[in-house]
């Protein structure tokens, strides 16, 4: 069992888990973090806290192995809270896979150095003093989690509080992405080890100026090549007042990458699809279909390939750009030859409630109407 913190300077003479509160004191219950009022003068106070840690100090010893022989229960440590996060409300947030590797990696860290300790161990100084090794950003991503793990513990009764909430709130320094250029997107496009799929992803993203998560969604059946009109509902917009939904006249630029996603033998419900080397079940269970690209791979995928065409080579890794960065070049593009703003917006889904029609009122029954965009952009 880790010994308990060092006193500041003010509460030197105090037995530990004993601290001022106003004119009397107050005592925290090393093992639950349960606090207790003690309005006696500062000799009784010591005495009363002295004979409490006396009696708790057994409990606390070989990681609480006499706690669990004596209630049946096991001691309620970091290490086995932070087992039960994992298990019993990681897993329902959702995450992707990548995320899901950068937290179990952080608890992996807090098993290491905070495991051993009890819960009650663990009060707002502790956990403070825990993430201040951490850079800015470092510190609002572990604080965050931090916050996550001690609210599943007040929810769980295992905690009294949220001390980690209680903790200073920081703002994350803004990462300073660089802007994509043509001529580094044409250097990954043109790159031998650039995939067929990701090559067609970045001219559709480029051309189109939809977002990440609408490209790898975006289905074969959304395309009406008589009609050279391709639909699409952009998913960010959907939770909004009025949900967006635009069809697109493809110029030739567009109609020429969707025509190569339709051609393709792999057979996939997608416009963006691949064929995987392997097939793992927890893989399969992920993606909407065996081929489908999701968009952790797609960012993966993006990543590995700009790096390696060495396209943005004089730039820090940090500050290169994303695929997310793409729409931003795209419009820009659009806006250099000439295209008007209300244009561009209206193709990038920012058009505002006159511009965009939605679900009709009025009607036996609802139907999504379309707004008709073009994006014509010249490659």
């Amino acid at each position: 069992m880790s010994p308990p913190r060092k006193r500041t300077t003010q509460n030197r003479h105090l037995p530990n888990n004993l601290y001022p509160n106003g004119k009397y004191w107050r005592y925290r219950n090393p093992i639950t973090g349960a606090i207790t009022s003690i309005n006696k003068p500062m000799a009784e106070a010591i005495k009363l806290a002295k004979a409490a840690n006396a009696k708790l100090a057994p409990l606390m010893a070989d990681d609480g192995a006499l706690l669990s022989l004596l209630t049946g229960e096991k001691a309620p440590t970091f290490e086995r809270l932070l087992g039960r996060f994992e298990e019993e409300w990681l897993w329902t947030r959702g995450y992707s896979d990548r995320t899901l590797k950068e937290v179990r990696f952080k608890l992996a860290r807090y098993r290491a150095d905070l495991g051993p300790r009890m819960i009650g161990q663990l009060d707002v100084l502790a956990i403070a003093e825990y993430l201040d090794q951490f850079s800015n950003n470092a510190y609002t991503k572990h604080r965050g989690l931090m916050v996550q793990i001690f609210a599943f513990a007040v929810a769980k009764g295992l905690a009294e509080r949220n001390v980690a909430e209680l903790t200073l709130v920081k703002l994350e320094k803004e990462k300073k992405r660089q802007r994509h250029t043509k001529e580094g997107l044409d250097r990954i496009i043109a790159f031998e080890g650039t995939p067929d799929w990701l090559r067609r992803a970045i001219r559709l993203a480029l051309v189109s100026l939809q977002r990440r998560e609408d490209i790898v969604t975006w289905e074969k059946a959304a395309v009406d090549l008589d009609r050279n009109t391709i639909r699409v509902s952009p998913g960010k917009t959907q939770n909004y007042a009025t949900p967006i939904h635009l069809e697109i006249v493809m110029g030739e630029a567009l109609r020429g990458v969707v025509k190569e996603c339709l051609a393709s033998p792999v057979v996939c419900p997608f416009l963006i699809h691949y064929s995987p080397k392997a097939r793992k079940r927890e893989q399969l269970d992920a993606k909407r279909h065996w081929n489908a690209v999701t968009e952790d791979y797609l960012t993966k995928a993006f990543t590995k390939a700009r790096d390696e065409s060495k396209a943005y080579d004089t730039m820090p890794k940090a500050a290169r750009p994303t695929f997310h960065e793409i729409r931003a070049l795209g419009s820009w593009l659009y806006e250099q030859q000439g295209y008007p703003l209300e244009y561009i917006q209206a193709l990038m889904g920012h058009a505002d409630e006159e511009m965009t029609e939605h679900y009709q009122a009025g009607h036996e029954k609802k139907e999504v109407q379309y707004q008709r965009v073009g994006a014509d952009l010249k490659l």
